[in-house]
């Protein structure tokens, strides 16, 4: 599990560590801080943050809505625009760039927190993963290879490759991964249909597995090392198909 990574591409030096400070005290990762285009996209290359705060201008050289436009070419990553400048022409100048959404300076932790949760929301359904509607108010939102997961409060990053399976109880589900586990509010068929991985199966309807962890199948059960898990009668022609392809 890891905090969500952002990058933060803003010229004027005390604004930079002001969104630096509130952002690691909500508990986000900072990849880095740059005050040009041509390091920030250096840094995209080497940092992979998972989302951009973005200041519109730069001072010299190539201008926020420019970087943005390499970002959507090169990158295809979420951004957002931090702008003391929301007149109706800067906003119809970076309709074109698609954001993620838009930080008016001043701002304050709530407003970073808000914007940066309904941009990956808005990122996930752009990229047409599996993601409802509704979900800028629910606890997990799934872009690419992750689900991004509240834990304590806070927005983390779960790779889907850790969760080696997956628990449902009623309305909710618990992800166990090999150090911790997670519970969100949704049923095991959601999950199993939002994460989409080719790697996890199910075997009962409680239980979806990472068939790659599975050390041992038995009658009935199956093994992850010493852990036992049941296997449904109805699920059972469907896991023996998946193991002979290991």
């Amino acid at each position: 599990m890891n905090a969500v990574r952002i990058l933060i591409v803003e010229d004027e030096p005390l604004i930079a560590e002001d969104l630096r400070g509130h952002l690691e005290e909500l508990g986000y990762e900072v990849v880095g801080a740059c005050d040009n285009a041509l390091d920030a996209m250096a840094e995209l290359a080497a940092g992979r943050p998972d989302l951009l705060l973005l200041d519109i201008n730069l001072g010299d050289g190539a201008d926020g809505v420019q970087l943005a436009e390499r970002i959507n070419a090169k990158h295809k990553l979420p951004f957002i625009f931090v702008t003391s400048h929301a007149d109706k022409g800067t906003l119809e100048r970076v309709k074109a760039v698609r954001p993620a959404g838009f930080i008016i300076k001043p701002f304050d932790e709530n407003d970073l927190r808000t914007q940066i949760e309904i941009a990956l929301a808005r990122y996930a359904n752009d990229v047409e993963v599996t993601v409802a509607p509704s979900d800028t108010q629910r606890d997990e939102i799934v872009i690419a290879d992750s689900i991004f997961i509240r834990d304590k409060g806070r927005l983390v990053k779960l790779a889907i490759d850790d969760i080696q399976y997956a628990e449902a109880d009623d309305n909710y589900v618990t992800l166990f991964t090999p150090t911790k586990k997670y519970v969100i509010t949704s049923t095991l068929a959601a999950v199993e249909e939002k994460l989409k991985s080719p790697h996890l199966l199910r075997i009962h309807r409680s239980y979806l597995v990472d068939t790659r962890r599975i050390t041992a199948v038995e009658e009935g059960h199956v093994r992850l090392g010493t852990l036992s898990l049941p296997v449904g009668k109805t699920h059972k022609a469907a896991l023996m198909a998946r193991i002979r392809t290991l």
